[in-house]
This record gives structure tokens, C-alpha cells and sequence, in this order.
């Protein structure tokens, strides 16, 4: 058996990020979108291989997928980088642009993984509580970074697993008033949002607020593992410095090159996740046995006293979703087919006649 002493200290609390491999018919726990890739634009990816060169190294700025994306958002060409999923990005900001030992902020509740790559790079993780109706204290949270010296901070907005939004203009006023402190908003479900609160085109205006965007959500292409970040290009330049020098394969940078030259395409796959989503949301409300606010992504965040109860019945009629210990139990549903939906509001309305 390896000697564990011969591990970082740092890895002897750390445990894999939970996947449930098992097959399902009916899975909503991961938010991904439930819009196969067509099959014309299939075509055009498969036909992408014929002359691909597999004996080269990718371009290491992946400049041609660069390109299309800040085509397809109406941004510069310098301001941008690209990262092998944006967990490779999130690792890299914790490992280069976080000192080793230095204190980084995440929110609770939020995406776990921030602490976990915080953690794995040995910083110091810092958990500053939400409200009670799960929204960012500002506050608190100015309070909290100067207190204990943030160098970064790091959130998801939209949030993941709430699906709720903070402002802009609050965003903003934190980090005017902390200058030392690197913002680091991650806009993965920006897309699907009815509110425009993204500064995916000023980061140039907040030289400590940098953003990243996945191709995994409201685009469709979760198995490319492609993310982006985005700053000015300073701190672009210093990321592209830290990363590896071909750190997304050359088959992913070209049909995400592809996929993203489908504006209309992509355009009409978000609203349709869009209008899946406000389906569903207006299905579980209907039920009347769970509390849901507003969402801002494909998904919906749902409590009742008995959710860990309803996640194991669902999980015995092969349905996924997935169960989060907030404020005594929470699920988060994400969008689907509509047979998919369907399939769940009617496993949730038996649960309600349990009641």
C-alpha cells in the first residue's frame, strides 16, 4: 500500500468530487443541456477530421477558437484565454494568482469546487455565509476580506445551486472598496439570465474583476470541456504565462471554433433551455409542497422538509437529481426534454400525495 506520508499535507482531508455513474432514465442533476448537437452541424464537425492534423501539437493560444468566441460576444481579441474546462482555469488562479497560504473568500452556498482547488493549492479557505434568503451580504462580505486579507474572491453568478443573481452595481462597489482583492465572477449561466448583469465586456473598465465562461451550459458542449476567461489584457497575458502551453486539445479547439460560427443555432438552443426551464419551474410551483424563487439558469432550486426522502424516491424510479444540505435540504432539478420534465413533475405530484 503507498505510504500516505508521502502526500501533501494538504490532501489528507480531500476526498473526489462526487459523480454518480449509474444509469438513469431520466437524468437533471449535472446542468447540462438537453439539446443534442443537430445533425447538419454534425456534419460539419465530422468532416473537420478529414484533413485534421493529429500528429501536431495545438496552437497553445488557441487562436481560431479565441477568434470565434469573442465573435460570437462582441469582445477583444487580447482580453481573452482559453482553459481546459474552467476547472483547469479555477486551478490556475488558485495556484498563480493566489499565493501559497494566502487567504481566499468563497460564499456559502456556492459551487464547491472553488474551496476544493483553493484548498488543493494549499491557500487558506475563508466561507462567508449568505442570507437567509441565500443572496451575497455585501456587507459581511467587505467586512470578511478585510478582516482576514482576501487576495481572492471567487463566486458563480448566477449563482450554483440557488440559481440566484447578484447585481452588478453591488459586485462593483465591493470590489471598488477592496482594490487588493482579485473578483473572480464566474458567469457560466449568464446566458440564460432575464437580467443582463454580466461584465463579460468591461472588464477592461475593473482591472481587479476577471470573468469566466464555459461552452458547457447554455451552448451545449460539455464533453469539449472548454472555458474561457476573460480580463484585460495584462492579466490576460500573466495567465497565459501560468498555464500549460497546450492546455485544450487541438479537436476541441476546432469544433468549438465550429460550434461557436452557429450563432443563430445557439442563439435558438438557449431559449429553447430557456423556455424548458420556465416549464419546469411552473411545474414544481404548481405542486405546491416545495419553496422555489425565481431562476436565472436552467435549473430550479427547490426545498421541502422531506427533499432527502424525495431524492431517494426518485432515485428508485431512475430519476437524477441532485440533493444539496441547505438550510435542511434542497434539490436542484435542471431543465429537460419535455418528456423529461413531464417524467419528473409526475414522480414529484405522487410524492405530493405522501403528504
Amino acid at each position: 500500500m503507498f505510504d500516505t506520508k508521502l502526500f501533501a499535507s494538504r490532501l489528507s482531508g480531500i476526498t473526489p468530487y462526487n459523480v454518480d455513474t449509474q444509469k438513469y432514465k431520466v437524468r437533471l442533476d449535472a446542468n447540462e443541456s438537453f439539446i443534442q448537437v443537430p445533425e447538419k452541424l454534425r456534419e460539419k464537425l465530422k468532416n473537420a477530421l478529414s484533413d485534421f492534423e493529429f500528429n501536431r501539437y495545438p496552437d497553445p493560444d488557441a487562436s481560431a477558437l479565441t477568434s470565434a468566441f469573442c465573435k460570437y460576444y462582441g469582445l477583444s481579441g487580447d482580453c481573452v484565454a482559453v482553459g481546459n474546462g474552467s476547472d483547469e482555469i479555477i486551478s490556475i488562479l488558485m495556484n498563480c494568482f493566489a499565493d501559497f497560504g494566502s487567504a481566499v473568500m468563497v460564499f456559502d452556498a456556492d459551487f464547491s469546487m472553488y474551496a476544493f482547488y483553493a484548498s488543493l493549492a494549499g491557500c487558506r479557505v475563508i466561507k462567508c455565509p449568505k442570507s437567509a434568503d441565500l443572496q451575497i451580504d455585501f456587507d459581511l462580505a467587505q467586512k470578511t476580506i478585510k478582516q482576514n486579507g482576501i487576495r481572492l474572491c471567487i463566486f458563480s453568478n448566477p449563482c450554483n445551486p440557488t440559481g440566484k443573481i447578484e447585481s452588478k452595481a453591488d459586485i462593483t462597489r465591493l470590489a471598488q472598496s477592496c482594490p487588493e482583492t482579485l473578483f473572480v465572477s464566474d458567469e457560466a449561466y449568464m446566458d440564460f439570465s432575464k437580467k443582463d448583469e454580466s461584465f463579460l465586456s468591461e472588464t477592461e473598465k475593473y482591472p481587479n474583476i476577471i470573468v469566466l465562461k464555459t461552452m458547457s451550459k447554455a451552448l451545449g458542449c460539455a464533453s469539449l470541456r472548454l472555458g474561457f476567461i476573460i480580463s484585460d489584457d495584462t492579466f490576460t497575458r500573466m495567465f497565459k504565462a501560468a498555464k500549460s502551453p497546450y492546455n485544450v486539445n487541438g479537436i476541441s479547439q476546432k469544433f468549438g471554433e465550429i460550434v461557436f460560427s452557429e450563432k443563430q443555432l445557439l442563439r435558438q438552443s438557449t431559449s429553447d433551455i430557456i423556455n424548458s426551464t420556465e416549464n419546469l419551474e411552473k411545474g414544481i410551483a404548481d405542486i405546491n409542497i416545495f419553496k422555489t424563487d425565481d431562476t436565472y439558469t436552467n435549473f430550479v432550486f427547490a426545498q421541502n422538509p422531506r427533499v432527502k426522502e424525495i431524492f431517494e424516491n426518485l432515485k428508485q424510479k431512475s430519476i437524477l437529481v441532485r440533493y444539496f444540505d441547505i438550510q435542511g435540504g434542497s434539490l436542484r432539478i435542471c431543465a429537460g426534454t419535455d418528456e423529461e420534465n413531464k417524467t419528473l413533475i409526475n414522480a414529484l405530484k405522487e410524492e405530493a400525495a405522501k403528504q
